[in-house]
């Protein structure tokens, strides 16, 4: 049994990281079958998973409350697609009664506006579920949480080699078309394998900050086994690939031409680093000294040369910072909640019913359809009720993902992680993050790994690697 137990943990390590790999050329599920394929391949690890006898035992009591605190919003979600009283639901969300009386007299009604575009988004939480259980059963070490990560930045450097070349060559290799209405040339911004090149650009941060992080692991691994004289022994295959991913990821990202990204990015990695400094004053003095001080300023002249030649950089001296008509979307956005407060419009609904309170001068456009700000889109769709059901387990993750900020043989990692979550969480406010499954499904993934590097199981020896 043990052998028939390990062999479907790996088969459910693989069919993951399978799934993380194809999921960005699928536009990074924009679709709605994308998505279900998506969703069916997280629940076929899950199954593989759940095969193991043991499996539940193994779940820690912190693990055990995010986990039941996620299925109490999964259920609060599928409380939408309940049928229910008429007179209930007019007594509960007197918005959504007359908006289904408005289409047919019935004895019963559901909470959701949209039942179909419901379905979907419950079938997508419980993948982003599944991320969570699937993370904390598989990657139990931190060698197999390495792993993952390489999963993650294999699968989007094969994009960006993509985006490379269609960038270079105007689109001749170019296999993923945007869906419709999206129309941009490929010298206007790289998109990727995504149909939005702001939601793609998010993609190459996650992609860039955690190939960072890895990269400064496999460094200071390697020179912690080295002899001191040996000053190039930190060059093995791992951080040359890991040093042309964070290259390719980084040119990538400026011409994506993504204004929000690269500043999400920028504030994400600054407070992660400032809480690194805050907690460990030694370390503070040891960057301040001049060599340290000569390679970072060499690096940022560099990484300033490159910016200067990107197409973001045209894009900053042409259109500044206007809004893009980000304002008009949220005052369409806070009109929905004003009118559905509680329980808001259903689970995925807001593109079906915001053109119900859009002004006229946002047109019939696709950036209309989301209102570029996900939190209060998914207050608009959840209610109050089911922004403060989702907060809680988020918040239990990150509480703890953020509770420091070195670990032993996985501080990068560790830095990584918590960069590229702050910078999604600075991107939600003025993007459309929920629009493509692939973003908020890498969230809870580095969520997930953050969980399990700071799990006090996982440390073998003391934290002190960077402070000697």
């Amino acid at each position: 049994m043990p052998r028939l137990d390990n062999s479907l943990d790996t088969l459910a390590r693989a069919t993951f990281s399978a799934t993380l790999f194809v999921l960005p050329w699928l536009h990074g599920a924009e679709l709605f079958w994308e998505q279900l394929f998506v969703a069916a391949g997280l629940f076929m690890a899950l199954l593989f998973t759940l095969m193991h006898k043991n499996i539940f035992a193994e779940i820690s009591r912190p693990a055990l409350l995010v986990l039941t605190s996620f299925c109490v919003w999964l259920l609060y979600s599928a409380l939408y697609l309940v049928p229910l009283p008429a007179n209930w639901i007019a007594w509960l969300s007197p918005n959504t009664h007359q908006w289904q009386s408005n289409v047919e007299l019935a004895e019963t009604g559901y909470l959701t506006l949209y039942r179909q575009a419901t379905i979907i988004e419950v079938f997508k939480f419980a993948g982003l579920i599944c991320v969570f259980f699937l993370t904390g059963s598989l990657f139990r070490s931190v060698n197999r949480l390495r792993l993952l990560a390489y999963a993650v930045i294999i699968a989007g450097f094969t994009t960006a080699v993509y985006s490379q070349l269609n960038f270079a060559t105007g689109g001749a290799f170019e296999l993923v078309e945007a869906i419709p209405p999206w129309d941009f040339s490929w010298l206007e911004g790289i998109r990727g394998t995504f149909s939005y090149k702001n939601q793609y650009a998010v993609y190459m941060l996650v992609c860039l900050a955690v190939s960072v992080g890895v990269l400064v692991d496999e460094v200071m691994e390697s020179r912690s086994v080295a002899e001191p004289e040996d000053r190039f022994a930190w060059l093995t295959p791992a951080t040359v690939f890991l040093l042309v991913a964070v290259m390719l990821f980084f040119v990538t990202l400026l011409n994506t031409s993504s204004r929000g990204a690269l500043l999400a990015l920028l504030a994400g990695t600054g407070l992660s680093l400032g809480l690194l400094m805050l907690r460990n004053r030694t370390l503070l003095k040891r960057l301040l000294k001049p060599k340290n001080l000569a390679t970072g300023l060499g690096g940022l002249i560099l990484a300033a040369v490159v910016f200067s030649q990107s197409s973001i950089y045209e894009r900053f001296t042409s259109e500044h910072m206007e809004d893009n008509g980000r304002t008009l979307l949220r005052n369409t956005v806070v009109k929905v909640i004003n009118d559905y407060p509680a329980f808001g419009t259903g689970p995925g609904t807001y593109p079906f019913i915001q053109h119900n309170y859009k002004p006229l001068e946002l047109g019939n456009t696709q950036m209309s359809k989301h209102s570029h700000n996900d939190y209060l889109e998914t207050l608009a769709t959840q209610g109050v009720i089911g922004m403060l059901l989702l907060f809680i387990p988020v918040a239990l993750l990150l509480w703890r993902g953020f509770s420091r900020s070195r670990q032993f043989h996985s501080t990068g990692l560790l830095l990584g992680c918590q960069s590229a979550i702050l910078a999604y969480l600075i991107q939600a406010t003025y993007d459309v993050n929920v629009g493509v499954y692939i973003l908020p499904l890498h969230f809870i993934l580095l969520a997930s790994i953050l969980w399990q590097l700071t799990a006090p199981w996982i440390q073998t020896t003391s934290d002190n690697q960077y402070t000697k």
